[in-house]
Order: C-alpha cells, then sequence, then structure tokens
C-alpha cells in the first residue's frame, strides 16, 4: 500500500478514535451534550489547523471535510454508547 494512503488510514482512524473516546468519557459526565462539546473542538481544530498554514479560517477543502466526517462518526457512534449504556 502507498505511503500516503497508509498516513490517510491512519490520521483517520486517529479523528475516529478521538471522536469515539472523547464523547464516550465526556458522555457519562454530561450526556450527550457530549457530543456537542466534541464537535465543537473538531471544528476549532481543523479552523486552528488552516490558520497555522496560512489559509483562511473558513476554507475547508477536501481533507479538512474528510477529517471532520471522522471525528462525526466517532462522535456518533460514542453517543449511541452512551445512550444505550444509561
Amino acid at each position: 500500500m502507498e505511503t500516503t494512503m497508509k498516513k490517510e488510514i491512519i490520521d483517520q482512524l486517529a479523528h475516529f478514535t478521538a471522536g469515539l473516546v472523547a464523547t464516550v468519557l465526556l458522555g457519562f459526565v454530561i450526556g450527550a451534550y457530549a457530543g456537542i462539546v466534541v464537535m465543537s473542538f473538531a471544528v476549532l481544530r481543523e479552523i486552528k489547523q488552516r490558520l497555522d498554514r496560512g489559509d483562511v479560517w473558513y476554507g475547508c477543502n477536501w481533507g479538512c471535510r474528510l477529517d471532520l466526517a471522522f471525528w462525526a462518526l466517532g462522535i456518533g457512534c460514542g453517543l449511541l454508547i452512551v445512550i444505550f449504556s444509561l
């Protein structure tokens, strides 16, 4: 497998895992609001990455959207775990 593809798979797996773990941990404290908190963090993190690269804060390209989609997927799975374990 190509190294850029491997890096992308690892990157997206990390986004999914971070969203899942953060949502589950926060979810047992603040409930379903954890999804809003974690997604807000993810969006702010993506904005910071764009600003660090010198891009405009509102310009979310394909890679940014893919990252946010995997964050959202992890958050959704985390919310299912929290909701069905209460």
